[in-house]
């Protein structure tokens, strides 16, 4: 549905919708101030960026909760990707951010149209977890240096800014740090014991006015300075071929991040409501065009936002009616009220920025799995160290590297189990799983929990070989239950085909059980279904066991388990 809201949308909703735009734009102005100036760019561009991309987004999203705009993790990855080209805080690096958020909503754009909306299972939970919690402390480093007033270089790694620390730490501006962390404390203070009351808007009216009239930029304090008033002016972004090859690691990197955290917002608010359903192809491509359309208008790239959802949500927003309203009141804020934001102390954006992230740093997701799944903390680790140490791109590469890594060395090596008769029933078990399983020695019963393919196909047969050796004399027939085998490649069949050989040479019978229809078919196709015989296939492992013991009705290929038609 297109603009998506309750079937009983009325009067009262509207109201809803009034109060939670109000209450959104009063977050979103400090936050896209601050967002602007961790981008590496005046701090209105953060406000341009609020603008034009919300609009869009708001018309064409699945999602009527979703807050789009500058986001701590967006400005971070321009602020990285672009250092290396030009200077932060100059006309040659905004115009590479403004044509940075163009190619991103070009690449959404294209993956929304050619419906690549599953492309979001590249990152795992564990890479996305350690590449955010990276970011946190990588947004945190690159803050220092306005929050504690240092005259120190402004460096991309967080080892960097480490040594840059120490070595510039008798350049501390105290009133500055001091500014600095009351805000932290007032932040704190509002969300522990006033959380319904704008506090970060409060404190940053009560420092800018304090700045301005006890004149504490002349002791020292960074203040935001002239804003220009007015809505941003038309212009094309500067993208050729040249630039887009420079911007496009950078590009790829936002787009897939972007849209990784627009749908997990849009599903987890979507969740408790029951009138609309994310879309993940729809939000690509309102996601692309909102870039897109922000460019024109000197937008830094742009992402959904965490915390200004949740706000949008819990204040009781219920349609995009809620969207427009705060786009209409930044509006107003960008045509008449910007001189007031002349005196705003650049520590105070420093700190909102600060605390904005904290809760990104994702501890417990650490220890749940050092708990559980030590292959998938040691994903999240390498992702968090590679990000912190090699850079944005890097992490991300590498976690995803890593996480195939592990997803192919699962498939090749997957879960085979030797079956035992749970005593007095037809219920077949892991033997090492059920200590009471019976275990006949003439019979080797085994369940191969994958597809079989080229990938693992040569660790099936040896595999089944091996055991069939362990079992030595004895040993007449292996039931292979093949129910949780779903699928079958050329390679596959080689392995079966080697597998039946194999053991015949040993005078060993191969029994093959509950095969699905596209796989006995592919084993007709072949001919090693007749190659076998009608005396091979069989619907479960008992009537294996039974025609083994010579109790089962004659077969023929009228039966159940070899129909191939």
């Amino acid at each position: 549905m297109w603009f998506p809201r309750p079937p009983d949308y009325g009067s009262p909703d509207v109201r809803r919708d009034l109060v939670a735009g109000l209450t959104v734009t009063v977050v979103l102005i400090p936050q896209a101030m601050a967002y602007g100036l961790l981008a590496g760019v005046d701090p209105v561009y953060g406000l341009y960026a609020a603008l034009l991309p919300l609009l869009v987004y708001t018309l064409l999203a699945s999602s009527p909760h979703v807050a789009v705009g500058p986001t701590a993790l967006a400005s971070l990855l321009t602020l990285s990707g672009l250092t290396h080209l030009a200077t932060p805080n100059t006309p040659e690096f905004l115009l590479l951010a403004v044509a940075l958020a163009a190619l991103t909503g070009l690449l959404q754009l294209l993956f929304g149209l050619l419906r690549l909306g599953g492309m979001v299972s590249l990152l795992s939970r564990p890479v996305l977890s350690g590449f955010v919690s990276a970011a946190a402390l990588l947004i945190v480093a690159s803050q220092v240096k306005s929050f504690l007033g240092l005259d120190m270089p402004r460096t991309t790694y967080l080892h960097d800014t480490a040594i840059q620390l120490v070595a510039h730490l008798d350049s501390l501006h105290w009133p500055t740090a001091l500014l600095g962390t009351l805000t932290l404390l007032a932040l704190a203070a509002g969300k522990r014991w006033w959380p319904r009351l704008p506090v970060m808007l409060i404190w940053v009216v009560a420092a800018t006015g304090l700045v301005y009239l006890l004149r504490l930029d002349q002791t020292g304090i960074a203040v935001v300075g002239e804003v220009p008033a007015g809505l941003p002016a038309f212009s094309t972004p500067a993208l050729d071929w040249s630039v887009v090859g420079e911007l496009l690691p950078v590009a790829a990197v936002l787009a897939l991040i972007s849209f990784i955290e627009t749908l997990s917002i849009g599903q987890a608010l979507g969740a408790r409501h029951g009138y609309y359903h994310v879309r993940p192809n729809r939000e690509l491509v309102a996601l692309g065009l909102s870039k897109i359309a922000g460019s024109f208008f000197s937008a830094i790239p742009t992402s959904a936002s965490f915390g200004r959802s949740a706000v949008l949500e819990e204040s009781g927003g219920r349609s995009p009616l809620a969207g427009l309203v705060s786009l209409v009141l930044l509006a107003i804020v960008l045509l008449f009220l910007t001189p007031l934001f002349y005196y705003l102390p650049v520590a105070v954006l420093a700190a909102i920025i600060i605390f904005s992230v904290g809760k990104l740093l994702d501890l417990e997701e650490m220890q749940r799995l050092y708990r559980l799944a030590p292959r998938e903390l040691a994903v999240l680790l390498v992702t968090f160290l590679f990000t912190l140490f090699a850079g944005l791109q890097y992490g991300i590469a590498g976690g995803v590297v890593l996480s195939l890594t592990f997803v192919f060395l699962r498939a090749a090596r997957p879960h085979l189990a030797e079956l035992g008769r749970i005593p007095g029933t037809n219920a077949f078990r892991n033997v090492n799983r059920f200590a009471a399983a019976e275990v006949d020695p003439e019979l080797l019963i085994v369940r191969f929990d994958a597809e079989l393919y080229f990938g693992n196909a040569e660790y099936f047969g040896d595999r089944i070989l091996d055991m069939a050796e362990e079992k030595g004399e004895p040993l007449r027939a292996v039931i292979l239950d093949g129910h949780t085998i779903n699928d079958l490649d050329t390679t596959g069949l080689h392995a079966l085909e080697q597998l039946y050989e194999g053991l015949q040479s040993r005078g060993i019978d191969l029994y093959l059980t509950g095969m699905i229809g596209p796989v006995r078919d592919f084993l007709y196709r072949s001919g090693l279904m007749e190659r076998m015989g009608v005396g091979a296939y069989f619907l479960s492992i008992q009537d294996a066991i039974r025609h083994f013991k010579g109790q089962g009705d004659p077969r023929d290929w009228d039966r159940p388990a070899v129909q191939h038609d």
